[in-house]
């Protein structure tokens, strides 16, 4: 049964940044899973706390732990009006408006601490880095994907080092120590694991030969968000 969460009648807050309102559903399951902001409002379909969490305080799922077991596997339909003047607002305060919306309906309580995780380090291959140096000279950086194909135009190694904890085929956060500094151009094509082949490599051996780069297990540092409390949204 679709549980309907309360409708705000007035504003979640957090200082000046606030959803005008905003509604909660549990989902159905359909496989799908997005988010989006578009025409003045901030839009999920079955995500799950543990994504909303990880979205709100910008670190991969895999570093939010803790909490009860429905929070990596009960997914949620948010529907939020997002203020006219949001425009002018940076991601940092867009994502204390989430911050603040889930204290208020999950009556979420967090903590950060620094743990050390099973995941990768990225590192330089033996026959040196394949990549070249960005063309352009501002701080915009911009990654492109489609069927797995990423291009990548001004990035710093610890962007793609993030980029890469997000890809499903590496499942692990991923911690820059190539030592690169600067900025490149890059493209790069791989198979997903269960389509590997001689002609269509998998991710991991793609960095290999395309960007000379390589993934090695490790234990990694990462800045952890720990679940101390966490209840479902009530029905309507």
């Amino acid at each position: 049964m679709r549980i309907v969460a309360l409708l705000l009648a007035s504003a979640v807050c957090l200082g000046a940044q606030e959803f005008e309102v905003a509604s909660i559903h549990t989902a159905r399951d359909d496989g799908g899973h997005d988010s989006d902001v578009n025409q003045g409002r901030f839009v999920t379909h079955n995500l799950t706390l543990q994504r909303l969490i990880a979205m709100a305080w910008d670190v991969d799922d895999g570093v939010v732990a803790g909490g009860p077991s429905w929070v990596n596997s009960d997914g949620y339909d948010i529907n939020a009006k997002i203020p006219a003047d949001y425009p002018k607002w940076s991601q940092d305060q867009f994502r204390h408006m989430m911050q603040s919306l889930l204290a208020e309906r999950f009556r979420l309580k967090v903590h950060r601490e620094t743990r050390q995780i099973s995941g990768y380090v990225l590192a330089v291959s033996k026959g040196g880095s394949k990549m070249a140096a960005a063309r352009s000279n501002d701080n915009g950086s911009d990654f492109t994907s489609h069927n797995f194909h990423l291009k990548a135009t001004n990035v710093t190694m610890e962007l793609f080092a993030k980029r890469l904890s997000r890809n499903r085929d590496i499942g692990k956060v991923v911690v820059d120590k190539t030592g690169l500094t600067g900025r490149f151009d890059f493209e790069l094509d791989w198979s997903p694991t269960q389509a590997e082949s001689d002609d269509h490599p998998s991710i991991f051996t793609a960095l290999q030969e395309q960007l000379g780069l390589r993934l090695e297990s490790a234990r990694v540092p990462v800045e952890a968000v720990i679940i101390d409390h966490a209840e479902k949204p009530g029905e309507n």
